[in-house]
C-alpha cells in the first residue's frame, strides 16, 4: 500500500491533469504542478557539533562515500549542504551563496581556499552564507544533509594576533552558532553530536551535550549521537539510563561507530575482498599469538615473530590505515569461532549503530515531517479550490450568461435572413461551439471530483497535523500533568514513533486502551485550565484510533 504522502501525491498529479483539461487560468494550474514539486522536497537533517568532533565523518558515513575527497574537511568555516542532482558545471562543482544575495559556481581549489585560520580566509568565509554539494547520491533523494560548523567552529591555533584579526575571528565565532542555530531549528531532523567524552561518566556527558546544543534541542525534532565508540565500548551500556536524562531534550540517543562504518564500507564494497583477506590472514595466525599482536599497533606493524607465519609488513596492508580501535574491534570479530563471512558482517553493520541510527531518523522524524509536509499542501491545493470557486466561477458564470445573449442575438439574426440555408447551418453549428459550450459545468465537476478526492486525503492527515500539534502544546504545558501522564501522552501523540503499537508503548490489550481513553474522556470534562483539556480530549480522540485500528 503507498503510504499517505504518497496518495497525497498521485492525487495532485491527477487534479492538476484534470486542470489541464478544464477551461481553468493557467496560473492555478502552474501552482497546483508547484505544490507538487514542493511535496517531493526531500527531508533536511541537519548534524551540530562541536568543530572538529567528527561531523563530516558522520556526514561521510551515512552517506557511504568519503565527501571529505571534495574538499570536506573539518577546519570548514562554512555551512554545507549536500544535495541530490548533478552540479550544472563538473568542473566547478559547487555552489557559493553569498551573503549579498548573488551566488556562483566555483570549483575547488576555492574551497579549499577556505581552510585555514589567517585574516584572509576568515574574511572570505565571513562573506559566504553557505556552499551548496550536488551529489547523484540514492540517499539524497530522500535526505537533504546539512554540515554545519557549529559551536566553536574557528580554529585557536594562532596565539600572536592582533586586535582586528581577534574582533574577526569572534564575530565569525558568532555567526557560526546564530547560522547553526537557524538552520537546526528549520531542518526536520537534528544530530547533536557528542564525540570523545573527555571522563567517562555520565556527568561528564551530560555536561558535553548542553555546551554543545546551548539549550536550544528539543526532543520533537533532535537526536543524540555520541560518535567513535570503538574507542569507549563501555559506553552504549550506559545509553538507556543517558537518554533517560535528556529525554526532555533528546528524542532518543543512538551511538555509532562511523570510522568502523567507512571501514566496513571500503571492505565489503563490491569487487572489494579486503574482509576476506584479513580472514585469510588472522586464520594462519595461532590465536595467543593473534590476541598479543592486538595489544598495540605498534606490535601489530613493525615486529615479526617466529610463531607468526604473517610477517609485519603484510599486516600492515592489511589494516589499510584503520583506526586501531575499528581494525582490532574487526578482527577480534573475525577470529570468533562460532562468525562466519556472512555473520560477521551483519554483527559489524550492528556495531555501527548505523543501521538504528537510520531507523530512528526515519520512524521518529522524516515519515512525521512527510506527513505534516504533505497536510499543509493538501490545505493549499484547497486554497486553489476555493479560489477556483469563489472567485474564477461567479466570473465564468457571468461570461456564460453574457456569451447566451450573444448567441441567442447572432442566431435570431441569421435565422431572420434570407442566405444560403446549408452556410446558414454551418454557421450556427460554429457559433453554438464557440458560445453555447457551458464552462460553469466543466468547473462543477472538476470542483466535485477534485475536492473530494483532496477532501479524504485533508481528513486522514488531520489526525497526524492534531496530534503534532497536541504534542507541541504538551511540551509548552508540562506543568499541567504528572510525569506518568506526560509520558504516556508523548508516545500517544507519536514524539518516538506513528505506528500504533509504539503510541501505546507496547500495551495493545483492547481493555487497557478503553480504560485509557474513558479516563482521559473524564480529564476533559474536569479539567479547569482550558490547555489541560484540549490535550486531554485530543488523547481520549487518539485512543478511540488506536482502539480502532486495533480492533479492526
Amino acid at each position: 500500500m503507498n503510504s499517505l504522502d504518497s496518495k497525497v501525491r498521485e492525487v495532485l498529479w491527477w487534479a492538476a491533469e484534470r486542470f489541464c483539461q478544464a477551461p481553468v487560468p493557467r496560473e492555478l494550474v502552474n501552482r497546483l504542478e508547484q505544490l507538487v514539486q514542493e511535496l517531493e522536497q526531500p527531508c533536511v537533517l541537519a548534524v551540530v557539533g562541536r568543530a572538529k568532533a567528527g561531523k563530516s565523518t558522520l556526514v561521510n558515513a551515512l552517506l557511504g562515500v568519503d565527501l571529505a575527497k571534495v574538499g570536506v574537511t573539518e577546519t570548514t568555516a562554512t555551512i554545507n549542504f549536500f544535495r541530490y542532482g548533478q552540479p550544472a558545471n563538473p568542473s566547478r562543482p559547487i555552489r557559493c551563496y553569498w551573503r549579498s544575495g548573488r551566488y556562483e559556481d566555483v570549483d575547488r581549489t576555492f574551497y579549499e581556499s577556505l581552510q585555514g585560520n589567517d585574516r584572509q580566509t576568515l574574511q572570505r568565509a565571513a562573506a559566504i552564507e553557505r556552499l551548496e554539494f550536488f551529489l547523484p547520491h540514492e540517499v539524497l533523494r530522500e535526505v537533504t544533509i546539512v554540515d554545519t560548523p557549529g559551536t566553536e567552529a574557528v580554529v585557536d591555533e594562532h596565539r600572536e594576533v592582533t586586535a582586528v584579526f581577534l574582533n574577526l575571528r569572534n564575530q565569525l565565532r558568532e555567526q557560526h552558532n546564530q547560522d547553526t542555530e537557524r538552520w537546526a531549528s528549520q531542518a526536520d531532523a537534528v544530530i547533536y553530536l557528542i564525540s570523545q567524552v573527555p571522563r567517562l561518566t555520565d556527568k561528564a556527558f551530560l555536561e558535553e551535550f548542553r555546551d554543545v546544543t546551548a539549550g536550544r534541542s528539543r526532543a520533537l525534532n533532535a537526536i543524540g549521537v555520541v560518535a567513535k565508540i570503538d574507542l569507549y565500548p563501555e559506553i552504549p551500556g550506559r545509553i538507556p539510563a543517558i537518554a533517560e536524562q535528556l529525554r526532555e531534550y533528546l528524542n532518543t540517543v543512538v551511538p555509532v561507530s562511523a570510522g568502523m562504518k567507512r571501514a566496513l564500507d571500503r571492505l565489503t564494497a563490491e569487487n572489494a575482498s579486503g574482509l576476506q583477506k584479513i580472514a585469510a590472514a588472522i586464520s594462519r595466525i595461532p590465536q595467543q599469538r593473534l590476541f598479543k599482536l592486538l595489544d598495540s599497533d605498534e606490535l601489530w606493524d613493525e615486529f615479526d615473530f617466529e610463531d607468526c607465519p604473517v610477517k609485519a609488513e603484510h599486516r600492515r596492508e592489511l589494516r589499510q590505515g584503520m583506526p586501531w580501535s575499528v581494525f582490532t574491534t574487526i578482527v577480534k570479530t573475525l577470529s570468533q569461532e562460532n562468525m562466519n563471512y556472512e555473520r560477521t558482517i551483519v554483527h559489524l553493520q550492528e556495531l555501527t549503530g548505523f543501521n538504528l541510527l537510520r531507523n530512528v531518523l526515519e520512524r521518529h522524524f522524516f515519515r512525521r515531517a512527510k506527513l505534516l509536509r504533505a497536510f499543509k499542501t493538501v490545505n493549499k491545493a484547497r486554497d486553489i479550490l476555493d479560489q477556483l470557486r469563489f472567485k474564477c466561477l461567479p466570473q465564468f458564470e457571468r461570461e456564460d450568461e453574457e456569451n447566451q445573449d450573444r448567441l441567442n442575438r447572432f442566431l435570431a439574426f441569421i435565422r431572420s435572413s434570407q442566405g444560403d440555408k446549408q452556410i446558414a447551418q454551418e454557421l450556427e453549428n460554429f457559433l453554438k461551439t464557440q458560445l453555447g459550450a457551458s464552462r460553469v459545468s466543466q468547473i462543477e465537476a472538476l470542483l466535485r471530483d477534485v475536492g473530494l478526492s483532496l477532501s479524504k486525503t485533508y481528513h486522514e492527515l488531520e489526525e497526524y497535523n492534531a496530534d503534532f500539534e497536541a504534542l507541541t502544546v504538551l511540551e509548552q504545558a508540562r506543568d499541567l500533568f504528572t510525569e506518568t501522564e506526560y509520558r504516556e501522552l508523548q508516545f500517544l501523540f507519536g514524539l518516538y514513533g506513528l505506528d500504533m503499537e509504539t503510541r501505546v508503548n507496547g500495551q495493545c490489550d483492547p481493555h487497557y486502551l478503553n480504560e485509557r481513553q474513558g479516563f482521559w474522556s473524564q480529564q476533559a470534562i474536569a479539567a479547569r485550565h482550558e490547555t489541560r483539556r484540549m490535550i486531554a480530549d485530543s488523547a481520549a480522540r487518539t485512543y478511540g484510533r488506536v482502539l480502532a485500528e486495533i480492533l479492526g
